[in-house]
């Protein structure tokens, strides 16, 4: 009978609103609820049967509670350097407990209302257990065994609940030299390798050399430095002082000749001391007849080896101390000693002590780290810089090639591990690190032909935590005593692919559910995962003005049904009546 269905349609009203009122007192109780996601009532028809032309059944009203947990909340500063917020898509991952196993269940929330606990581990209010990744000291993702991992590849069971005392004592080991400083470009050159002409009878500028002493104009002879060869013909016209000049022109070598006028001699000199440079006659014997040292080929040796300045075999032009630090904290004094080699080109040797703890001498003999060399352009711009491995007795020292972002390596005797570290002598084509120009003078006028601007290293000696936070990127990064300031985890974000359809549990947290998909990692602000604003936290997503306007609309609905069944009534009383 309608009547009957009249009334059971208005008792789902009062029920529904019933349960819409809930949902509207839940959502103004936990209006100041950290991370807090609303609830709105929507309602849908509950039909019993089709209604026809002549016959209409009534079914009622059914309440569905709608979660609105991708609904972004107000983001609120606070002073907390533990507290995080989300701004975007995602969720902190959290456990209930601080050491979880692999079959405690996973929960996601928005309140970041992390505080340490007396163990140290990070958890929010409700007691729930945030979770990250382990990071190296560059911030790189570690696994649970320590490994680098990314993200994209990483398991759940590589993130830990985050441990503010899991580093309580650092140091920063040396891994970056940088320096910069002007090397004098009027600083005379090691002297390269040499060989000088002994023919007696000589003017250098007025003796022709074609029909003295055998040679004829044609005669020729080979010049070969660094796999170039140049052949140089004598003609004519040639003196020694024209020879000479030709000789001069060829890179690697120079010439000069006395100028007595009487027996003149040519000296031929490598023009850079590490290189060798190797003289041979070509057509007929042009060397041999102006009475160079022979047999040919003959070379004039490089006077400079990687290595004699460590060894003392060459002394240094200048030296520049710097302090480095050790993975233990140990703190070693290293030195880079230069010395002019030829025009525009330098050689370097980063030289140490190898005595008790310092550098180990069977891998550093005579305390030599890393050998090489430095060149510039003509604008004094540093134009390369490469390393030169140095063979000392039976063992070899450094690397070879570039050093441009090369790590080299120093072993310690003091139980440390080894250390591994870049040398920066500026970037190439610019004048920001190690120059090349004449010497100036200092503010008194006095002359500085070398100057140092900076050296500055990236280590650290041991020191104690002192502070601790989290970064705009996601990371906890704690703050030593000694200054150095380095991450030791990093937040991890789950996204969902539907998040409205999370299941809620009790303490403002969310499962995964069939409907809400799987959860994904992701780092903070990468692939979808929203930014972690640090030292904030994400208020409650609820509008009380809102809430309140629905409740109005929802006791003056639940009124209405109250009417229909009160007038239900009275119609069935009407019918009772009948009957008497």
């Amino acid at each position: 009978m309608s009547l009957f269905g009249a009334m059971i349609s208005g008792v789902s009203g009062l029920n529904a609103q019933s349960q819409n009122l809930g949902v509207i007192s839940d959502n103004i109780s936990n209006l100041n609820t950290i991370g807090y996601k609303g609830t709105i009532g929507r309602f849908s028809t509950l039909v019993t049967e089709s209604a026809t032309d002549t016959r209409y059944t009534p079914g009622g009203v059914r309440f569905h509670p709608t979660a609105l947990i991708s609904k972004q909340g107000l983001l609120q500063a606070t002073s907390s350097t533990t507290a995080a917020a989300i701004s975007g898509d995602g969720f902190f991952i959290v456990r209930g407990t601080a050491n979880p196993g692999t079959n405690d269940e996973l929960f996601f929330t928005r309140a970041g209302d992390f505080k340490p606990d007396d163990d140290g581990y990070l958890r929010n209010t409700a007691g729930y257990y945030v979770q990250g990744w382990a990071t190296d000291r560059d911030g790189g993702l570690l696994d649970g065994n320590g490994n680098a991992t990314t993200s994209n590849s990483s398991a759940v069971t590589d993130l830990q609940v985050l441990d503010i005392n899991s580093i309580l004592t650092a140091a920063a080991s040396t891994t970056t030299i940088e320096f910069g400083a002007n090397l004098n470009s009027d600083e005379t050159a090691v002297t390269g390798g040499t060989n000088v002409s002994t023919t007696a009878g000589l003017d250098y500028d007025t003796t022709l050399l074609d029909g003295f002493g055998g040679i004829s104009a044609g005669d020729s002879f080979d010049i070969t430095h660094e796999g170039t060869t140049t052949t140089i013909t004598i003609t004519a016209a040639d003196t020694l002082a024209t020879l000479a000049a030709k000789i001069s022109a060829v890179t690697g070598i120079s010439a000069t000749t006395t100028t007595t006028g009487t027996n003149d001699t040519m000296t031929l000199t490598g023009a850079f001391a590490d290189q060798n440079v190797t003289i041979t006659n070509n057509n007929n014997t042009p060397l041999t007849a102006l009475g160079f040292t022979g047999p040919f080929p003959a070379t004039l040796a490089s006077t400079y080896s990687a290595g004699d300045l460590a060894s003392g075999t060459v002394a240094e032009d200048n030296t520049m101390p710097v302090t480095i630090y050790d993975s233990l904290g140990s703190a070693h004094t290293v030195n880079l000693q230069v010395v002019k080699l030829g025009q525009n080109r330098w050689g370097f040797e980063l030289t140490g002590n190898t005595t008790t703890g310092e550098l180990d001498a069977t891998d550093h003999p005579n305390g030599l780290i890393q050998a090489g060399t430095i060149t510039f352009d003509g604008s004094g711009n540093l134009q390369s810089f490469t390393g030169v491995q140095a063979t000392v007795g039976a063992t070899t020292v450094g690397v070879n090639g570039s050093l441009v972002d090369t790590n080299i390596s120093a072993e310690w005797t003091n139980g440390s591990d080894a250390s591994s570290f870049t040398l920066d002598f500026g970037t190439i084509g610019l004048g920001n690190g190690i120059t090349q120009f004449a010497a100036g003078s200092d503010a008194n006028g006095n002359l500085v032909e070398y100057t140092t601007h900076f050296i500055n290293q990236n280590g650290a000696q041991a020191g104690t935590m002192v502070n601790y936070a989290f970064t705009e990127d996601g990371f906890l990064q704690v703050e030593f005593a000694n200054g150095v300031k380095r991450p030791v985890y990093k937040l991890a974000i789950a996204t969902f692919e539907a998040p409205d359809e999370m299941e809620n549990h009790t303490g403002n947290v969310y499962r995964q559910t069939r409907e809400s998909g799987d959860y994904l990692l992701r780092e903070p602000g990468l692939n979808g995962a929203g930014n972690v604003v640090a030292s904030a936290l994400e208020g409650s997503n609820v509008d009380l003005g809102e809430e309140f306007t629905n409740m109005i609309v929802t006791q003056r609905a639940y009124s209405a049904n109250t009417k229909t069944i009160t007038t239900t009534d009275e119609m069935l009383d009407e019918l009772i009546r009948i009957k008497r």
